[in-house]
């Protein structure tokens, strides 16, 4: 998930132009399949560095036929048969971008969007209480901040989805970065649980069986869910079935019901940490 930023945040103020006055480092990351950059530099007017996020924003059905009716300028590549491909530059109000930004921009975060290399591994439960877990303990409290102003409600009240308080059992949820809240196809949400001693699903006991399907009753009636971790704090994300994964990002996804079954048969014994003891 990109950190957040608040407008009720002075220290994180953000430009209301976030391209103006701003210097480019380096391009951390270009993806041709999700149409989208990663961009490390800073603005003039500010000492630290920020990365910007640009993503092309996705077609909406309603507007596919006033996009056709602008009569946009097109150049032929080729024509093979029945197949042909142009290229077409769209009027100004069609061709509309996303801008995520950090700022500032620590060197967490510049390594997080910077193209790298993907290996697979294998996670253990010894290799997760000898390597893991005292990685997890050594992190500041400070890295997952923007997670706790949610639960306080002091960022992002605006943008709250659904809230069933109970201190136990309860959660919030937001719409996530990745979804313009305007198509439902490209549906995607965050459900935070209140409670706050849940790192990742590494966490969970047969006692939390009953929070878990709260959320998948309460939240799922929006979407489908996968139950994963992201700053090492225990979070559910809902998303359509149409939105579209990564391989190495399928990886992480664990779907409650399988979640769930395991719990039940394990008891008390905690799910990724049998062995720990």
């Amino acid at each position: 998930m990109v950190t957040r930023l608040s407008a009720t945040q002075p220290e994180c103020a953000q430009a209301a132009d976030p391209f103006k006055g701003f210097e480019i480092e380096r391009v951390l990351s270009d993806s041709d399949r999700t149409k989208s950059m990663a961009v490390l530099g800073r603005w003039s007017a500010k000492p630290e560095k920020a990365v910007l996020l640009l993503s092309r924003k996705p077609f909406h059905q309603s507007g596919v036929q006033a996009m056709l009716d602008s009569s946009p300028k097109s150049e032929l590549q080729f024509r093979n048969d029945i197949y042909a491909k142009y290229t077409s530059t769209l009027a100004p109000d069609q061709g509309a971008i996303t801008v995520d930004t950090i700022y500032p921009a620590s060197e967490k975060h510049i390594r997080k969007h910077t193209t790298q290399k993907f290996l697979m591994v294998t996670e253990t439960p010894a290799l997760y209480c000898e390597k893991v877990l005292p990685l997890i303990q050594a992190i500041p409290q400070s890295q997952i901040k923007w997670v706790h102003n949610i639960l306080d409600k002091k960022a992002e009240t605006d943008r709250l989805l659904f809230e069933d308080p109970d201190p136990e059992q309860g959660f919030m949820m937001h719409p996530d970065l990745k979804w313009d809240q305007k198509q439902k196809e490209g549906l995607y949400c965050i459900v935070l649980c209140n409670r706050r001693d849940l790192k990742s699903l590494r966490d969970l006991t047969a006692d939390h069986v009953t929070m878990l399907k709260n959320i998948k009753q309460k939240a799922c009636k929006v979407s489908s869910c996968q139950l994963c971790f992201c700053s090492f704090r225990l979070h559910v994300q809902f998303c359509n079935w149409s939105v579209e994964h990564t391989g190495q990002f399928a990886t992480q996804l664990h779907y409650p019901n399988t979640i769930v079954a395991l719990l039940d048969q394990l008891c008390n014994a905690c799910l990724y940490c049998i062995s720990c003891t």
